[in-house]
Formats: structure tokens, sequence, C-alpha cells
């Protein structure tokens, strides 16, 4: 068989795509978790937030930014996920299919945000590090969680697609 007849399948296939939102969902639930951690221990959080965790009213520039931070880390997490698992990897994604793959990676850490985080460490566990006020418990927390549900997944699909054109226009067009 000659140089010209083989040809390489640069696409991950299933099991790479797997793979892919596994390793980098668990590197965002990680680092998400550390920045609650410091939020709520810094008492940041509560720059854009009441302390039964609902959005202020009128959110002051400090709560805005503090929220900017967080958008823009999901953006920068998902472009370094497409570069050092995709496209440092030589492998091909069209705008379609990497706007799925981040979707479905911010979906991945929305779930985590919204079950793990908010539904059982600050609604039921409730761990002393983390300095929680007394009005935000298993009620409040359920509100917030159907509060956002649907801004969370318009924001993610938002995100997904800053992301995705980032990551398209830099590595995957040509």
């Amino acid at each position: 068989m000659s140089g010209a007849e083989l040809v390489l399948d640069r696409s991950p296939g299933w099991a790479g795509i797997l793979g892919y939102l596994g390793l980098w969902s668990a590197i965002g639930c990680l680092l998400f978790s550390a920045y609650v951690v410091v939020v709520f221990r810094t008492g940041l959080v509560y720059t854009a937030r009441e302390q039964d965790g609902t959005l202020k009213g009128r959110v002051p520039l400090s709560g805005y930014l503090n929220m900017l931070v967080l958008l823009l880390s999901i953006v920068g997490l998902q472009v370094g996920a497409n570069y050092v698992g995709l496209a440092c990897q030589g492998l091909d994604a069209g705008f379609g299919g990497l706007f799925l793959l981040n979707v479905a990676h911010y979906l991945l850490l929305f779930l985590f945000d919204t079950a793990v985080i908010d539904g059982l460490v600050l609604g039921v566990w409730r761990p002393g590090f983390l300095r929680l006020p007394e009005a935000m418990g298993a009620e409040s927390m359920k509100e917030h969680i159907v509060a956002s549900l649907p801004v969370g997944t318009l924001f993610g699909v938002v995100l997904a697609a800053a992301s995705t054109a980032i990551s398209y226009l830099a590595w995957f067009r040509g």
C-alpha cells in the first residue's frame, strides 16, 4: 500500500468524544469546586447574591465583574480543551460538531453545578468551611435551581457558541 492510498481517520470517534468529555468535564468540575470554595470563603459570592443565594435586585459592579470572570473562565476552559484535547492531537472538527461538543461539555458542568454544588453541597451537606449563612438552605437552593435551569441552559448555548467560534477560527477552519 503506497502512502497515497493510506487514509487516516482524524476524527475522534465515540470513544474519543466520551474520553474528551470525561477528562475535560472532570477538570472543569475540579476548577469550579475550587472557585466555589474561594467565593464563599472570601464572601465574593455576596457581591451579586443575597444571603439566601438569590440574585440581588441591584447588582453592584463588583458582582457583575465576578459573574463575568466566571463566564469568561468557562469560555477559556473550553477553548483550552479544544486546543489541547483536539487541535494538538491533530483531530479535525467542523463547526457544528465542535459546537455540539462544547454544548455537551457545558451541560455536564452545569449539571455538576446544579445537582452536586447547589443541591447536595449547599442545600444538604452545608460544610462549615464554606461559611454558609442560615438563609441559604435546602429550600432556597431548590428555588435557585428551578430559576437557574432555563437561564443557565441559555447562557450555556451562548458560551458554547463563543468558545466554538474562537476555537474554530483559530484551529479548525483550515
